[in-house]
């Protein structure tokens, strides 16, 4: 696993997923930017589905999320037909999480993240000075817990379609394997 520079941008982070599926190369970019930045997904992590032409991103919009596939698509696309969902679904199938790449890293600091870098900024201040390094040090411990706890799923039933628009607009459709009564599917 290669750990992957945040400074780096965007475009160059989806250099290989793009030259593999060049049609979704533009929605790519903006599903991946409108994921992270509006919907709030974490762990968002692109590749090319084996043994198909698409590209998709996995990833989660909370913590105790399964991790899902979201394919993008061109607004002007025709390509999606029935036999390319069900190869689409089958490539799904063969993915495992350890078989996943690593995440992007984060396009912006998440609200969570924000608050704990600011409880963590008061904590320092407040033990500045008073000698109280274990408050600091007892936090870590807890992070690292919390990490550890959270054992990945990936959902391998469910394909949300991002469709974008040539303005950068970009609307979501959530498909399921097989016939389901809207009752089985739950909201989020």
């Amino acid at each position: 696993m290669t750990v992957q520079d945040p400074t780096t941008p965007l475009p160059t982070l989806l250099d290989h997923i793009v030259t593999a599926a060049p049609e979704q190369a533009g929605v790519l970019t903006a599903t991946v930017r409108d994921l992270s930045l509006a919907v709030e997904w974490q762990q968002l992590r692109p590749l090319v589905l084996p043994g198909t032409q698409w590209a998709v991103i996995v990833g989660r919009k909370r913590a105790g999320d399964p991790l899902r596939a979201v394919l993008p698509l061109p607004f002007h696309t025709n390509s999606l037909t029935p036999p390319e969902l069900k190869s689409i679904f089958s490539a799904l199938e063969t993915l495992t999480v350890q078989s996943l790449p690593e995440p992007l890293p984060p396009l912006a600091a998440t609200p969570e993240q924000l608050r704990e870098e600011l409880a963590r900024r008061t904590v320092d201040k407040e033990t500045e000075g008073h000698g109280d390094e274990e408050t600091a040090s007892e936090l870590a411990p807890l992070a690292e817990a919390k990490t550890i706890a959270e054992e990945l799923v990936f959902d391998k039933d469910t394909l949300y379609v991002a469709i974008g628009a040539t303005d950068s607009t970009v609307v979501y459709y959530k498909l399921s394997r097989g016939i389901k009564k809207p009752a089985d599917i739950p909201d989020e």
